[in-house]
């Protein structure tokens, strides 16, 4: 491996795995991991030593760049030798990339970890070590984390096609999830027409043949807010029909009520009704000036009128916590939870 930076230290610059006993790469599931990239120079070196440095033997590492005109090329030479496959080509952005990776893809297992992410030491040996045949797909919790964020944690919980699809209470977090590579092509792959929600289209997808979720303890990846990504960029828009994502999530949602079975899409147009809702729900929870008996009160009175919509976990949790800021010393109130999916 090749030397670090100077001046860097701790992990992804020096390991801190401890090493397994020794193994032959043929006793252990071969992962694949794919690495987007494009103009990520700052945050590359980072995400490729957070890989390589798993120290992983049965490991299928493919990085796609898309081009970049940074110093992306000559990190990408630094560590060629280490790599599995390196693609330098134009792309049509992160799914393309994404696509091209998986279609080399020879792994048990796959994931994509972006170039400004990271692993967490030791995520491949509980993947390999910990999952069981019948586990379709295996998460980790993720800790979101930035130079002007206070980390945090996010947990998978909740995963299944129909929750999703019908906005029910559910969290995913994609740098978390690894899926079976042959269950990934078998329900379609990555949608190459997508590029903001195309994580999210795929898990439903993925979920509606394959049901089955560990969701482990451990952290697995962080994942990295900054000023150029697109998660900060689309949701710094005042005007929420410019959000790039919550464009493509109707696009995402009309594709799937025509192509999966009527259950499904029954809970898809559920969701579209639902998703407004939890919207308004949570800007009655961001409202600290209003007395948060009358908005518990109004959520109730509207909630009434729509029951199939707004009889939910999600409906009777707001109001309680309205309900429990009241009656509580205005000095225990903790700051409101980073909003889930």
């Amino acid at each position: 491996m090749n030397l670090p930076p100077t001046n860097h230290h701790g992990w992804p610059w020096e390991s801190s795995i401890e090493r397994k006993a020794p193994l032959h790469a043929s006793d252990l599931p071969r992962i694949t991991v794919v690495t987007p990239s494009y103009n990520q120079g700052d945050f590359l070196e980072q995400t490729i030593r957070s890989v390589l440095l798993q120290d992983y033997p049965n490991l299928q590492y493919i990085v796609v760049d898309g081009g970049s005109t940074d110093q992306s090329h000559a990190i990408l030479d630094k560590y060629n030798e280490h790599l599995s496959v390196v693609i330098r080509e134009p792309d049509e952005g992160q799914s393309d990339a994404i696509a091209k990776g998986l279609a080399l893809a020879d792994g048990e297992f796959f994931n994509w970890i972006n170039s400004d992410d990271l692993l967490m030491p030791g995520t491949l040996w509980e993947l390999a070590s910990r999952c069981r045949p019948k586990v379709d797909l295996y998460t980790f919790s993720v800790e979101v984390f930035g130079d002007d964020v206070k980390s945090y944690l996010m947990h998978n919980h909740n995963l299944s096609a129909t929750a999703m699809l019908r906005a029910d209470r559910y969290s995913f977090s994609q740098p978390g999830l690894w899926f079976r590579t042959k269950y990934i092509q078998d329900c379609g792959g990555i949608d190459r027409n997508l590029n903001y929600g195309f994580d999210w289209d795929l898990l439903v997808r993925y979920l509606a043949d394959n049901p089955n979720v560990h969701y482990s303890t451990s952290v697995g990846a962080r994942f990295r807010l900054h000023a150029e990504s697109k998660t900060v960029v689309e949701f710094a828009k005042q005007d929420e029909a410019a959000n790039r994502f919550l464009q493509e999530s109707e696009r995402i949602r009309d594709k799937l009520e025509a192509s999966l079975g009527t259950s499904l899409a029954n809970a898809s147009r559920l969701g579209r009704l639902r998703v407004p809702w939890n919207d308004w729900l949570v800007e009655k929870l961001d409202d600290r000036d209003s007395s948060p008996v009358v908005a518990a009160s109004t959520i109730g009175w509207r909630a009434i009128k729509q029951p199939h919509v707004t009889f939910t976990w999600r409906t009777a949790g707001t109001i309680l916590r309205l309900l429990s800021r009241y009656v509580r010393p205005k000095s225990s109130i903790g700051q409101r939870n980073t909003p889930r999916h």
